[in-house]
């Protein structure tokens, strides 16, 4: 009888952590935040939609990437369009309870559920964070010569680590690869994952890697989110009319934030994020803009996940219910 009723309590009382860090980590009262909300002008709201379109492209790519990770291994599952979009955006909210893996490991119960092996998952996580940072890392060099820093030894540092990693990237992908196989047949995880996610965790021993075109074609894809990202920023600070700052530079700013923020042990990049958004920012439009800006942007950021959220679920019940129909 207790096997019934633990797993919805613990459903609910992680919905209550959630809804409670994430509360924790806006800045704004609840007065302060309905004021702002209904001044705001189209902009604010088109850059909200443009980045929730950024996140759905996101998504996107993990999806590419665990499929293309699990059919390496030949697995023969498939994450389908909406379940992937749908299990990323499920698991995106447990990044802001402390520990910096909730969402990473609230995927991959999901993932299992469906079948994915972890192999094939431990993986996708493994790439999307690799090419994550190098497509921060592309963009922080764009920030870096719109501060009118020496782009020679930038360009040639970034060009030679490239160059590297395509060259050695079979010899590379080879070490990583033992290391995440071992980990996929860790027994206390696999008994783990069984008891949440109902099945047992189907590992491989071939490994699930991506070709070196695999690799940089979907870095390609970063890059290009990370631009979508970039415009949807600019927009945000076009609404608050302090002053001009360029699209590229807007790009950069919140993508170098992003990469810095890693180094905060607060969920979701807190404090340190925030506080080089306001360093970048200031430089252009003044401290106090930039301070608005910082304050604003996490609530922007919030308002697109739950964006994201609500599409995915309308369209999930939207289809549930033609399939129920046609049946």
């Amino acid at each position: 009888m207790p096997g019934k009723w633990w797993p919805p309590l613990l459903k609910a009382m992680l919905v209550i952590a959630i809804i409670y860090f994430i509360g924790y980590s806006l800045p704004l009262k609840a007065a302060d935040l309905a004021a702002y909300l209904k001044h705001a002008d189209y902009r604010f709201y088109s850059s909200m939609a443009l980045f929730a379109l950024f996140l759905m492209l996101q998504a996107g790519i993990w999806v590419l990437i665990v499929n293309a990770a699990g059919a390496a291994m030949g697995s023969g599952v498939k994450l389908s369009w909406l379940t992937g979009l749908r299990i990323f955006i499920d698991s995106q909210f447990a990044k802001y309870i402390p520990g910096g893996v909730w969402n990473y490991a609230g995927r991959v119960v999901l993932a299992t559920r469906e079948g994915m092996p972890l192999a094939a998952q431990f993986a996708a996580i493994l790439y999307e964070n690799v090419l994550l940072v190098a497509a921060a890392l592309a963009y922080a060099l764009v920030l870096a010569v719109n501060m009118h820093v020496e782009p020679v030894p930038l360009v040639l540092v970034s060009l030679m680590a490239a160059g590297l990693a395509y060259l050695f990237y079979g010899r590379i992908t080879d070490s990583v690869r033992r290391v995440f196989v071992k980990a996929s047949h860790w027994k206390p995880l696999g008994r783990l994952l069984a008891k949440f996610a109902g099945s047992s965790a189907l590992a491989g021993d071939s490994g699930a890697t991506l070709t070196r075109h695999q690799f940089f074609r979907y870095l390609a894809c970063f890059l290009c989110s990370h631009f979508v990202m970039g415009i949807a920023f600019w927009l945000l600070l076009s609404s608050f009319g302090q002053g001009h700052i360029g699209l590229f530079y807007a790009a950069g700013t919140f993508a170098t934030s992003w990469l810095l923020g890693l180094l905060s042990p607060l969920p979701g990049g807190l404090g340190v994020r925030e506080g080089f958004l306001v360093y970048f920012i200031s430089l252009k439009l003044g401290t106090d803009a930039a301070l608005q800006v910082s304050v604003i942007a996490r609530l922007w950021n919030i308002m697109a996940e739950v964006t994201f959220w609500f599409v995915i679920q309308s369209i999930s019940r939207l289809t549930r219910k033609v399939r129920s129909y046609g049946s």
